[in-house]
């Protein structure tokens, strides 16, 4: 289970994490509980099919909960469960009220199908330029739908630093198959796209169709989305 990694990692950079759990069944809430830097979770009992609306619904339930112990000063990261940093220091946060961080997917090849997903290095060129970090203001706010990024000051400053390890593509071929069934069964605009790469969890090019290159190399050959 990738839950226990992922609050470990980010626990280098957070105080208290906050976790939403919509509708899991099996012990992710239990680790999560027992973490020491988790600081609550919300358990979410009802399943929205209505999946672009249950994106920013279950963001703003979190960012509200964690609003409630924040200073006017602190800071929030949001972050799905496959989502590593790298290339970061909490001294980037200085002179800014945002930072945007470019996300690399991590793909399963012939090569490394047997691995543990910790040990796959192998990324499309693409990345996603994707807000991660944010200061706290009355102006954060999750309303849209599918919203991924939260809604700023207009006039907030925003840095770019820091990349994204999403192993969203990368933990397992049952785990790909199963994140094609999940955008096909809940994601109408989605779901043509993912018909298409279910049962195709194993890469020698990117979704985009460009060659793959190791993740030590995406400071030199990234192309934004």
């Amino acid at each position: 289970m990738i839950i226990k990694d992922t609050l470990d990692w980010w626990g280098k950079f957070c105080d208290w994490i906050y976790v939403c759990d919509e509708c899991s069944t099996d012990n992710t809430v239990e680790i999560c509980r027992k973490h020491p830097k988790v600081k609550d979770v919300i358990e979410r009992s009802y399943w929205d099919e209505d999946r672009e609306k249950a994106e920013w619904v279950n963001r703003q339930i979190i960012l509200d909960r964690a609003k409630q112990d924040a200073g006017a000063d602190d800071w929030f990261v949001y972050f799905d469960a496959d989502e590593f940093i790298y290339d970061f220091s909490l001294k980037d946060l200085k002179n800014c009220d945002a930072i945007v961080c470019k996300l690399f997917d991590i793909y399963i090849t012939e090569k490394d199908k047997d691995e543990n997903w910790k040990d796959r290095q192998w990324i499309g060129p693409e990345y996603r330029p994707i807000l991660f970090f944010f200061k706290n203001s009355p102006f954060l706010r999750y309303y849209l739908p599918d919203q991924r990024e939260v809604c700023l000051n207009s006039k907030a400053v925003i840095k770019h630093k820091g990349t994204i390890k999403h192993f969203g593509k990368g933990l397992s071929v049952e785990h790909w198959n199963e994140t094609c069934r999940y955008y096909i069964d809940y994601w109408p605009k989605y779901r043509k796209k993912w018909q298409g790469r279910l049962g195709k969890a194993i890469h020698d090019k990117s979704d985009f169709n460009n060659n793959l290159i190791k993740w030590r190399s995406r400071h030199n050959e990234g192309i934004p989305l």
